[in-house]
This record gives structure tokens, C-alpha cells and sequence, in this order.
């Protein structure tokens, strides 16, 4: 089923989400000069809380939240065998997964390795093999794509990795929620001056087992 346009109190809502994720801020430029792995280089792991999790943008083959928070011992393996540097730390910010691994796209969108090295690499089954490689998936605002302004725009379209995921209907990019895996490769490429693209969570995931 293809994305719906998203109506301005609902992108407000989400925008927000996407500022506690370190995600896009208002405007494009400049992207963040530090990434996201330098604000928790050496941290050690929160104190344990009753605090409700974020949700956040995990790795491939994370399991069930909670499940993931339980086994993710924050070694830093998954993040040492990504060839993109697409894993890095969460945030102390995000309480209970400060220091367990997301991805950031606007500093490196994950790449959707085949052999999944950062699956290969979870000592622990946070990140499962059986678990869907469905991170979450990707929303455009129409007013801020450069497309739907009426400027041709293609660029979301031409990189996105995964066939079917995003298409041009119109002359204007269409996320297809049923194929998208929420790698974030389009926001990443994203040229308008307010990042059109966001990328929400998943918020269920399997593979907990």
C-alpha cells in the first residue's frame, strides 16, 4: 500500500520524534558535524530505569524492543563490523538506549550489506539472523520535497536500494510502506533545503525467540 500525504500537524509530530532520534532539525544544512558515536564515545551503560524506551532506528535483525534491551550488552561489535559506519551509539538522551546500537541516516544510512556483517557479529541475539531486516520506513513531505514544489527531482527515487520501495508517480516520489525498509538511504541523499524524507521506527519487530 503506498504512503499517504501526511497532513502539517502530523509532520510537526513527527519531526519531533525525529529531533530526540538526532535526526533532521529543521532545515538541511548544515548536516551535524560530529556524528552521533563521538557524544557517547566511552559512555558507560545508563543505570537501569523504569523509564519508557524511544523508539529508535535499530540496526537490521533487531529483535522485539524490549527483548533487544535485554540482550544488547553494548560491546560494540555490530558497530565495529559495519563497512558504512552506519551503526553507531544512541544518545544519552534516550534514556534506556543510550549507548545501544541505531542508525543515523542523515550521517550514514545503513547499506543493506547481503551478508549483513552486523547481524554475523551480535554475540548475544539482539541482532538475530530470523528476525526481519525491516528497520522501520520512510515518509516524504510533500511540502518539502522538491518534487512535489514542482522542481523535477528524482534523486530519493534513483538511490533508494531496494526495488519497488520508492517510485515516481507523476513526476513525484511514492513510498510503498508494504517493500520499504526504513534504511534511510533516501533521506541521506535528499537535496531539498528542509529534508523532505523521514524515517520513522519500527515499532514491532520479531525474531525474538
Amino acid at each position: 500500500m503506498s504512503e499517504p500525504r501526511l497532513d502539517r500537524r502530523a509532520l510537526f509530530s513527527l519531526r519531533g520524534l525525529g529531533a530526540a532520534l538526532g535526526g533532521p532539525r529543521a532545515t538541511r544544512a548544515p548536516r551535524p558535524a560530529t556524528p552521533l558515536v563521538s557524544l557517547l564515545a566511552g559512555a558507560p551503560p545508563p543505570a537501569a530505569t523504569t523509564a519508557r524506551a524511544l523508539p529508535v532506528l535499530r540496526p537490521p535483525g533487531a529483535v522485539d524492543e524490549a527483548e533487544f534491551l535485554r540482550r544488547c550488552t553494548r560491546c560494540d561489535d555490530c558497530a565495529t563490523a559495519c563497512p558504512h559506519g552506519a551503526v553507531v551509539k544512541a544518545p544519552l538522551r534516550l534514556r534506556q538506549a543510550a549507548g545501544t546500537p541505531v542508525i543515523d541516516p542523515l550521517a550514514a544510512p545503513c547499506r543493506l550489506c547481503p551478508d549483513a556483517p552486523c547481524v554475523t557479529a551480535c554475540p548475544t541475539g539482539a541482532l538475530s539472523p530470523d528476525a526481519p531486516r525491516v528497520m522501520g520506513r520512510a515518509v516524504i513531505a510533500a511540502h518539502d520535497c522538491l518534487a512535489y514544489l514542482g522542481t523535477g527531482c528524482a534523486v530519493c527515487v534513483e538511490q533508494c536500494p531496494v526495488p519497488g520501495a520508492l517510485r515516481l508517480v507523476g513526476g513525484r516520489p511514492l513510498v510503498d510502506a508494504a517493500t520499504c525498509t526504513g534504511c534511510g538511504v533516501c533521506q541521506h541523499v535528499c537535496p531539498s533545503p528542509r529534508n523532505a524524507v523521514l524515517v520513522l521506527p519500527a515499532l514491532r519487530r520479531g525474531g525474538a525467540a
